[in-house]
């Protein structure tokens, strides 16, 4: 299949509209999880991203001027989407499909920055005025989009997961308890209580911080 550059209008606005129908529908845009791999259609499916990836990067060489790292941008966006959507289908779970969706807000993002470099590139304060209008208008698409995946990747794992026992219910309430208990202590005293938590406290913690970080 031959390399076709991505238009950029439009394209985060309907990433996102694809990514909230995915949600309401509890698939991804295209990647849905489907029938799980072998282990040797995983690596030739790879084996094809990779060949793709570089035939593109081998026709950017013959794209004239400052469209040459545009096409590479392009190129490399698209190798990262085709090995998370890969991901998936090799071991479908809601933190792949999230990173799956990812890849292509990604994408969509750095292109529109791109475009609007290329569009708003005069010195004077009205140019970094519509410099700066831009670049927000797709920084704001972004967010959108990373909230769609994070809504489209939370629907598809309470989906999969079976209900939880009141046992398992009981027992992350008491690791909440034990977190909490840490978390109200300050300096030596906090570090000590965390060293002191269960592994799977410890890992309750991290994972809750983690979550934490990337909402920043």
């Amino acid at each position: 299949m031959p390399f076709r550059p991505i238009s950029v209008h439009g394209a985060a606005c309907s990433l996102v509209l694809v990514l909230a129908v995915g949600a309401a529908c509890g698939v991804g845009p295209v990647h849905a999880a489907e029938q799980r791999m072998s282990r040797q259609a995983y690596a030739a499916a790879k084996d094809a991203i990779n060949e793709r990836h570089d035939r593109a990067l081998a026709h950017c060489k013959t794209v004239d001027g400052g469209a040459q790292s545009r096409c590479r941008m392009q190129a490399d966006g698209r190798r990262k989407i085709d090995l998370a959507t890969l991901e998936v289908r090799w071991h479908p779970s809601a933190n792949n499909s999230f990173k799956a969706s990812m890849a292509e807000v990604d994408l969509a993002y750095a292109l529109a920055m791109d475009q609007c470099k290329k569009q708003h590139t005069g010195s004077d304060k009205e140019a970094r005025a519509a410099l700066k209008s831009c670049s927000d208008k797709s920084k704001g698409k972004r967010v959108a989009g990373e909230q769609a995946a994070h809504q489209q990747a939370a629907l598809q794992a309470s989906v999969g997961a079976p209900p939880k026992s009141e046992a398992e219910r009981q027992r992350e309430a008491d690791l909440d308890t034990a977190i909490r208990k840490c978390d109200s202590l300050l300096g030596d005293a906090n570090l000590q209580c965390m060293n002191a938590l269960s592994p799977q406290a410890r890992q309750r913690a991290a994972d809750r911080s983690s979550g934490a970080s990337r909402k920043d």
